[in-house]
């Protein structure tokens, strides 16, 4: 990623993605790439004559950009911008802030967040898989819970229903079927066990509003692909340049080379926290500056020539 901030305060933000086929199309950061954006797809040969695919995308933004609204959903990768510029009498600062916002994962998910800080190969392991069930189903029914008019008290009985059902399978060294044969991983992503779900959840239609358990799948379907999209993550590393007019006086860069600041960093530093890019600039007016001495110059001349007459007069 690369910003270029102009001296009008527009700047020009550019992406550029490269990897195998798999790893530029799983989705797992989300490139712009309609309205503003001019983009292009290209490939190359590595000296393994491996094919690369490359994405490429740029536009001129000005202020804050958002690119993923909560209207997506919990799934994306939430990365804003905002850029500043501030006019003063005798200067112009810049101010340009990037947050890759936390994914959350030892709060939502600590038995993912251990796996993948153990780097295991395998890191939707069934125990996984239960914890994953048992957040996204929980988020579903709260994200209904209003407009089903589901009582808190029946809430917490299902889910406690869930969680023993994965707890009794787990003693009885039974999870592996009550999954699904694991058969629910399909190449590092989790896909929901909905004959699972349904069949759990039957002990309590007669309590549900109509057409629930459907409601409740679906409702589902946005925080797994949020947890796939944090699977996928972790072996995804990130570069960003900023360019910002006139002098640094801020910035929290890894390095600077001439006049670009570089951070590099991968999807641990902010699997759990933001991780937040900051830096700001000062552009100095001369002309102004010269104008404000030679006029503070001149009012001088004038009142030390005033009190100079007014003594005379004396």
């Amino acid at each position: 990623m690369t910003v270029r901030v102009f001296p009008d305060g527009k700047y020009l933000m550019q992406f550029r993605s490269q990897g195998d086929k798999k790893d530029i199309y799983d989705n797992d950061f989300k490139l712009p790439l309609e309205g503003d954006w001019t983009s292009e797809i290209t490939k190359k040969e590595n000296s393994n004559n491996e094919t690369i695919h490359i994405i490429s995308t740029e536009a001129f933004l000005l202020g804050k950009t958002i690119f993923h609204p909560s209207s997506e959903g919990p799934s994306p990768v939430r990365h804003p911008i905002n850029v500043k510029k501030i006019n003063k009498i005798f200067s112009t600062s810049y101010g340009l802030k990037k947050v890759f916002e936390g994914r959350r994962i030892n709060r939502k998910y600590p038995l993912l967040a251990q796996a993948i800080a153990d780097g295991l190969a395998d890191s939707t392991n069934n125990l996984v898989e239960t914890e994953i069930i048992m957040y996204c189903l929980r988020m579903g029914m709260n994200d209904l819970e209003k407009t089903n008019q589901l009582e808190s008290l029946l809430k917490e009985r299902i889910l406690n229903h869930f969680k023993g059902v994965f707890y009794k399978a787990e003693e009885e060294e039974n999870l592996f079927r009550v999954l699904g044969n694991n058969n629910n991983s399909n190449e590092g992503s989790f896909i929901l066990p909905i004959e699972l779900i349904r069949t759990q959840f039957s002990p309590f239609e007669l309590l549900l509003p109509p057409n629930f358990i459907e409601k409740c799948i679906k409702a589902i379907g946005p925080y797994i692909n949020e947890a796939n999209i944090t699977i996928k993550l972790h072996d995804d590393t990130f570069k960003f340049a900023g360019i910002l007019p006139g002098l640094i006086t801020e910035s929290n860069a890894d390095s600077i080379a001439n006049d670009t600041l570089w951070w590099s960093f991968n999807a641990e530093d902010f699997i759990n926290d933001d991780y937040i890019i900051e830096a700001a600039s000062i552009v100095y007016h001369p002309k102004r500056i010269q104008i404000a001495i030679i006029a503070g110059s001149l009012l001088t001349l004038s009142a030390l020539f005033f009190i100079s007459r007014k003594r005379k007069s004396q």
